[in-house]
């Protein structure tokens, strides 16, 4: 039975990966998430590869806006504006100069690929444990059991899902009960939900437990006409500790998360029938049908498919530092 647990507070969008974001009052869901988002990205043309917040922290602090409102297959231009008041546009003839200057390094401004042009989001090394152990600010591993086995082969072979620029799933919903939480245990850390970048803030109905979305993976959530599938609580990289735009760094976030949810916050999902959803909506959480033996071994099925990423991860590293020792021997 569907369960009232929220409406929604904010819809964002980002027109390029990895720079700020753009509040909108209404939003079309598609398949591939939310209609308009993470239609641009950059790529690091040293490596050879499309590049990301955890690899260019300074491209949080890049304002974009649309030309226009997206329409159909069409990717509309941006307007970048800069720290400082500097602004490029994408159709410039010099917009890669400008933001190669901006971030010291030479990136190239790009549209949304198709999926069959799978060399444009191609990997030039397989990503392994010591990639994400960077990406992630930390020592060991994170927990990814939430995350599908297949999903992190994907993630170690591209730098994104193919045909898209999101990190991982179409959509990413985070709660007010979250947020609040956090808040109360770490008063002194910057916990705007803004820094966790969103595409769903769902204003919470009551006081509930802790990390309340947590609990909705393998369930559903209905919003508007559309209907979403909650995959995986959402791994917090280095990203949401970084300058933004009126943000500071604070690294009280990060250490809050890792002793509190694991590095977890907000949830992923997929899109189950595409729709509009606006502000102020109703949201409706319908629970997953477990059985009861599937409820009990989820705990030890976790950990497998935890040690499973991990060791494949590992295993990645180990080939990876295979070819360069080939290519040394080689020199």
């Amino acid at each position: 039975m569907a369960q009232f647990v929220g409406t929604v507070k904010e819809l964002w969008r980002y027109p390029v990966k990895s720079m700020a974001g753009e509040r909108i009052d209404l939003a079309s869901i598609e398949k591939g998430g939310l209609f308009g988002d993470r239609l641009w990205a950059l790529r690091d043309e040293g490596l050879g590869e499309l590049t990301s917040v955890r690899k260019i922290p300074k491209q949080l602090l890049c304002t974009p806006t649309y030309d226009h409102e997206p329409s159909g297959s069409n990717v509309p231009h941006v307007n970048i504006q800069l720290p400082g008041g500097v602004e490029v546009h994408s159709s410039d003839a010099g917009v890669n100069e400008v933001l190669s200057d901006y971030l010291n390094k030479e990136v190239s401004l790009c549209s949304l690929q198709p999926k069959s042009n799978w060399r444009h989001y191609r990997l030039t090394e397989m990503s392994g444990a010591k990639a994400i152990k960077k990406q992630f600010a930390t020592k060991t591993l994170p927990d990814m059991s939430s995350i599908s086995w297949l999903k992190m082969l994907e993630l170690s072979v591209f730098s994104t899902p193919l045909g898209r620029y999101y990190d991982c799933y179409p959509l990413h919903l985070i709660t007010t009960n979250s947020i609040d939480k956090l808040m109360e245990i770490e008063p002194e850390g910057d916990f705007n939900s803004r820094r966790f970048r969103p595409n769903i803030v769902i204003d919470s109905a009551s006081k509930l437990p802790a990390f309340e979305e947590f609990d909705w993976v393998d369930g559903r959530l209905r919003i508007g006409s559309m209907v979403i599938k909650c995959v995986s609580k959402t791994v917090r990289c280095s990203m949401p500790a970084q300058p933004q735009v009126a943000f500071g760094k604070d690294t009280k976030i990060l250490r809050t998360l890792e002793r509190n949810t694991g590095r977890h916050l907000g949830v992923n999902a997929t899109v189950v029938r595409c729709g509009q959803i606006k502000e102020g909506d109703r949201v409706e959480w319908i629970p997953a049908q477990h059985s009861s033996l599937r409820q009990k071994l989820s705990p030890i099925s976790g950990r497998v498919r935890s040690n499973l990423i991990h060791n494949s991860m590992k295993a990645v590293d180990r080939i990876n530092d295979f070819k360069a020792s080939k290519l040394k021997g080689v020199k």
